[in-house]
């Protein structure tokens, strides 16, 4: 029966676990306000209301305005917030120009600080709570410095920002000149990001020689058939929507592209691979966070930041083993009464295999559980290049502007690694009811600007493994087949948070995992992958893990407390339409919204 249960463990994972959407993280900067504004704190109810969405609107335009790439992303009509002539640029990856940003969190707060809380509606007290809460996470990074990373495994600069670019949205011509400016200041932008990672070097943060190696071995990838790199294949098609351009702009455009790409962006990352080369050795730890000094405090914060959670280390280690070994003993449970079902759950075969055919079955089964959609969502399906292929996850969801969230793209990883005829749940994870579902929900209900530069991780890569987790249910399996495989989706799960504490926070070096995992089937080589990739991206698997635990835990309890009169889609309606927020926020509003649902 264990062995089983080990080797049904591995084979899964491999095939199926998700790391991540991309959604521009490195990219995101808190807000930022200009100026402090001291008001006067006896203002009327409706003044200061109105100062108050005028305050987060101006967070808003600040937050989006720090770069070029967070500004495409976010909106497509940019003049109406008189953003449409700004300077092209990356933003700021120098730690002289990201310190100073410390005292502009000060003056957030102190701002924020003026307002009279109880002359605050209630949605503009969540609003409130959410954006100190923000603030907060921000001025205590200042403890850290030198310990966060532009470069790492599936979120770092060098894996996304070719898919960033490739995506990059031209409404009008000057998006499509904006665009290649950008280019142009890529070598400028990974001269910072080196020349932090030189500071990190001076602080004896660098990072270790197999996440070095790791790296480069992306960036090689990524240039090696230069005059076909897909910048410049691909870039042709991108201009197609564009009913104004002519054919000599066009042509121009396409020269302009394929120069700056051959000789801006590819020499940029030639540049980056031998920076990193002539910095391999410097770093003193191998090991997770904790073989820094004060590691294990950073480890504390980035796990808060990562997932939502306010949970101490302990406490989610507590939580998942705990989860870990309820799903074990579903799973032993269920091959115990019937053996047949382990064999079911191993050689799975999905009805639905093809991406498109796999999200329009998932829409219409989705319809009893979840709230409607409007009928104007639009999607693509879009498959990863394959100089991306070794990088990128096998398969990720890119967030659309705020006013054109009708129209989404999902990605899929065509790497052998990758068996797609099994990627029901993945695909389920990035569109409906995951991601795509998720984002299109929230913003069909108009909420303001504010909202999107709120990000917590555990929130929405808890989602999505709720809705990957969840979509078991229609793909068209048996109800014990479908259940195995669930749990054992949990209990993988729980497996990698766990070891992502272990590594990071108690200190396993790969002996230490190597003797874990092999519980659960792992020989000593993929044992080094995990250990490389979870010293390359510490918390990395929280969010996914914690954050869906979370979930869980709000939906047993709404379950629990309201009886017959709960059913899950009146819960997702709820956790739906808070949106991205800290769980104790949302626990907070949770307790509410259950009395409001007791007494209907």
């Amino acid at each position: 029966m264990k062995d089983k249960l080990t080797k049904f463990l591995i084979a899964v994972f491999f095939c199926l676990f998700v790391v991540g959407a991309i959604r521009g993280d490195y990219f995101s900067v808190i807000s930022v306000l200009q100026q402090n504004v001291n008001y006067d704190n006896s203002r009327s109810v409706k003044k200061m209301q109105e100062d108050f969405d005028a305050f987060l609107n101006q967070l808003f335009v600040d937050g989006v305005s720090q770069d070029t790439l967070t500004l495409n992303y976010t909106l497509k009509n940019k003049k109406i917030y008189g953003l449409d002539n700004l300077e092209v640029s990356f933003g700021n990856a120098n730690e002289d120009d990201q310190h100073s940003m410390y005292s502009v969190y000060e003056n957030i707060k102190a701002t924020l600080r003026s307002f009279n809380y109880d002359k605050l509606t209630k949605t503009q007290q969540f609003m409130y709570d959410l954006e100190e809460y923000m603030v907060d996470l921000n001025l205590e990074s200042s403890e850290y410095q030198g310990y966060d990373e532009f470069l790492s495994e599936t979120s770092g600069v060098q894996a996304q920002l070719p898919v960033l670019l490739v995506e990059y949205n031209f409404y009008t011509v000057k998006d499509v000149e904006n665009y290649i400016k950008l280019l142009n200041l890529v070598p400028d932008y990974f001269n910072d990001i080196m020349e932090y990672e030189k500071f990190k070097v001076r602080k004896g943060l660098f990072m270790s020689d197999a996440s070095v190696e790791l790296i480069i071995k992306q960036c090689t990838a990524f240039i090696k058939n230069t005059d076909n790199n897909y910048l410049i294949t691909t870039f042709e098609n991108r201009l197609t929507d564009l009913k104004d351009l002519d054919a000599e702009t066009k042509n121009k455009f396409i020269a302009q592209n394929k120069s700056a790409v051959i000789n801006k962006v590819i020499p940029a990352y030639r540049n980056l691979i031998d920076g990193l080369n002539a910095l391999k050795g410097t770093g003193k730890n191998n090991g997770g966070l904790c073989g820094f000094e004060n590691g294990k405090k950073y480890y504390e914060y980035l796990a808060k930041v990562k997932t939502g959670s306010e949970r101490s280390i302990n406490e989610m280690e507590l939580l998942t083993d705990k989860r870990l070994k309820e799903a074990q003993k579903k799973i032993s449970e269920i091959i115990a009464k019937d053996s047949k079902v382990y064999d079911n759950a191993i050689n799975v075969k999905y009805k639905y295999t093809e991406p498109k055919e796999v999200i329009e079955h998932l829409k219409k089964a989705m319809k009893d559980d979840f709230p409607t959609l409007p009928d104007d969502i639009n999607y693509q399906v879009k498959y990863v290049d394959s100089s991306l292929e070794e990088s990128l996850s096998p398969a990720f969801y890119l967030t659309p502007a705020i006013d054109n969230y009708n129209n989404n793209v999902v990605y899929l990883n065509g790497n052998k690694k990758y068996d797609l005829s099994k990627a029901f749940t993945t695909i389920a994870h990035e569109s409906y009811p995951g991601h795509l579902y998720q984002n299109c929900y929230f913003y069909s209900k108009s909420p303001l600007p504010f909202r999107s530069i709120v990000n917590i991780g555990g929130y929405v890569e808890g989602w999505g493994t709720y809705a990957e987790l969840y979509s078991y249910k229609y793909a068209g399996l048996d109800e014990k087949t479908a259940e195995i495989l669930r749990e054992n989706t949990v209990a993988t799960l729980c497996i990698y948070a766990k070891a992502d504490i272990g590594i990071n926070y108690n200190g396993w070096n790969l002996t230490k995992l190597a003797k874990y995992l092999k519980t659960y089937g792992f020989n000593v080589e993929q044992s080094k992958t995990v250990y490389n990739s979870i010293v390359s991206e510490p918390a990395n698997y929280l969010k996914y893990t914690i954050g869906y635990l979370e979930i869980e835990q709000m939906y047993q309890k709404a379950e629990r407390k309201l009886g017959k009169k709960f059913t899950p889609k009146k819960f997702h309606e709820y956790i739906l339409t808070m949106g991205e927020a800290p769980f104790k926020l949302l626990n907070k509003e949770l307790d509410k919204w259950i009395k409001e649902q007791s007494i209907k």
